[in-house]
């Protein structure tokens, strides 16, 4: 159902989230419209540039124009903190009304404030809400919601490495995180949460002239909520507006679940919606401290709900605070720097341990209490 390519595994292996300046191959694909190669090929450029930029860690403006939240023409994005210094067309094949590209760049990155927060958030991506369930109708779109869903978690894997995705089948309204369904969600290792609502697909009035008569604007709106566990509070809040031609005169339009659908102009417009909501995603992500809970306490050594999914290595530093609460009002917390400084000792997929640095046991810390995670500068 994707109109574009996965990152090429090479990217894996030249990406060094420290270097400044590397090599990147990456691979883009796009659909030729109406026989229009040119076209396609700049928008796979465009992505297969978009895709290493993000893995070099610089920042790119959206190759989509969003004004109010509306979906505008699409435009090539520059890098904003980084260059581009050599480019290099590797292959270009066409296949099935596809074109496929392959990209050598290299790209310079410069730093900022955040340029070595290089770790992978844990977000939870719940099942995004048909609320607009009266216009599904048109074209039997009663499961656009869950296979929206789909697509927008390949473009969250593709365009924001810095969430580590969990996807959970059913949908979660923003009214239901409050606490203590927040802690529980955070203590089981989910630091944010994606809450996704589709309000609109409606049938707007038929375009053009009496040959098109058969042809309608379909609307299409979702709201998104970008939420903070630990916090309580909603960092990013943001509606998403396009539209596209509905032929609502055929008796029968391709399933959500189809590449067909997705091909068609309708299903087109909301993947970009889709993609542009993930990059935005990254971009309130990227800067954001990785914190966990810590689960376990042996001796000098603490466990925590963290590990190499979300970029954790042997000798990453740990900063750890204890948590107080109101004793009248436990949803209101406070964090204590415990001053203790711990070095992750070992680490798995999901899981580290971390001893603390000046060897001593850690009888004061218990499960529960806070930790924050920073990248040794000396790595």
């Amino acid at each position: 159902m994707k109109q574009y390519a996965l990152l090429a595994i090479f990217v894996a292996a030249l990406f060094n989230p420290y270097a400044a300046a590397d090599w990147y191959e990456t691979t883009g694909q796009a659909v030729i419209e109406q026989g229009n190669i040119e076209q396609a090929r700049q928008a796979a450029i465009d992505d297969a540039i978009k895709r290493a930029a993000l893995f070099a860690g610089a920042s790119l403006s959206s190759t989509q124009q969003l004004v109010n939240g509306v979906l505008q023409q699409e435009r090539l994005g520059f890098i904003s903190n980084g260059e581009i210094s050599q480019l290099q067309l590797l292959t270009e094949q066409h296949e099935n009304n596809m074109l496929t590209i392959t990209l050598r760049l290299y790209i310079e990155a410069q730093s900022d404030n955040c340029s070595n927060n290089s770790f992978s958030k844990p977000v939870l991506l719940p099942q995004l809400q048909l609320k607009a369930r009266q216009d599904a109708v048109h074209g039997d779109l009663f499961k656009l919601g869950e296979h929206a869903t789909t697509q927008l978690e390949r473009h969250l894997r593709d365009y924001s490495p810095a969430a580590t995705l969990q996807l959970l089948a059913q949908p979660v309204l923003p009214s239901a995180l409050v606490y203590p369904t927040t802690e529980q969600l955070f203590n089981q290792g989910h630091q944010y949460i994606i809450s996704a609502q589709i309000n609109d697909m409606s049938l707007g009035q038929a375009s053009g002239g009496f040959w098109q008569q058969k042809v309608k604007e379909r609307h299409f709106s979702i709201e998104v909520a970008l939420f903070d566990l630990f916090e309580q509070t909603t960092v990013y809040q943001q509606e998403y507006r396009t539209s596209a031609p509905w032929p609502y005169q055929e008796q029968s339009t391709p399933s959500s679940h189809s590449q067909a659908f997705w091909n068609m102009a309708y299903g087109q417009k909301i993947d970009q919606l889709l993609q542009i909501i993930a990059e935005d995603i990254q971009r309130q992500l990227a800067c954001k401290p990785l914190l966990s809970s810590v689960l376990q306490v042996k001796g000098s050594r603490i466990m925590l709900n963290l590990g190499k999914q979300h970029g954790l290595h042997m000798g990453d530093s740990l900063e750890l605070f204890q948590l107080q609460r109101q004793p009248t009002t436990p949803a209101v917390k406070h964090l204590l720097n415990s001053q203790l400084k711990l070095t992750v000792s070992s680490v798995s997929e999901r899981n580290a341990w971390a001893t603390a640095d000046d060897g001593k046991f850690l009888q004061h810390i218990q499960s529960g209490d806070i930790i924050s995670v920073r990248k040794n500068s000396e790595q």
